[in-house]
């Protein structure tokens, strides 16, 4: 009898489901600092390629009860050219996090981020909840070490948002989220190009946010 009882008692703790909130977290005054990469290409103009780099500091706030009558916490984004200047808030967003999900507002635009439990045969459509036309959302790399801007992680996930490339256009897009932390990395690029050379760009956007430090204020 004792026997069956602990191999019971082991399979039960094998089938432990590991969610991943821990990748997403909503502590009021857990904040992130990102250093920034913004470029922006236009070959009507001289220069074509116009580089910028400053940082941005998100740091969640008080909760509140959103327009669907759920708990969400306000997202207050600050930006400053470098480090040794003081930060100036640039916008107000908002988070929430459930059993099923993690949600955030991004001007007025309500993304999916992701989904829970974390594995690889998740997949949701990331603008389910706004007007822009449907994109899968996916997971890989899960749980996997990384090392970004000098920084190692033990872990990480990678949430895939876009990839594709035409002979004119080439969009890019993903996070990276590591456990206690959230997102450490993120890539948002959307090119007009030609000949399917992604080197070779007309027009338009690349944003690169790579985290250098977090904590609690």
């Amino acid at each position: 009898m004792v026997l069956l009882i602990s191999a019971v008692s082991c399979k039960k703790k094998d089938n432990t489901i590991i969610y991943g909130y821990h990748y997403f977290p909503v502590d009021e005054g857990h904040y992130v600092i990102y250093d920034v990469l913004d470029v922006f290409h236009d070959s009507a103009l001289i220069p074509a390629h116009d580089t910028s780099r400053y940082q941005i500091k998100e740091v969640i706030g008080e909760a509140f009860i959103d327009e669907v009558g759920d708990t969400a916490r306000k997202l207050r984004r600050y930006i400053r050219d470098n480090d040794t200047l003081s930060w100036t808030i640039k916008d107000v967003w908002s988070i929430k996090r459930s059993s099923k999900r993690a949600e955030e507002v991004e001007e007025n635009q309500r993304r999916i981020k992701m989904a829970f439990a974390i594995s690889y045969d998740e997949q949701w459509d990331g603008n389910a909840l706004n007007n822009d036309d449907p994109e899968t959302y996916y997971y890989r790399n899960i749980y996997k070490p990384v090392s970004i801007a000098g920084i190692d992680y033990d872990s990480s996930v990678v949430v895939e948002h876009h990839d594709f490339t035409s002979y004119i256009e080439y969009i890019r897009s993903y996070d990276i989220y590591a456990p206690h932390i959230g997102k450490i990395y993120s890539v948002n690029k959307n090119l007009q190009i030609a000949e399917y050379d992604t080197l070779n760009i007309h027009y338009g956007s690349e944003f690169t946010y790579s985290a250098v430090s977090w904590g609690t204020e």
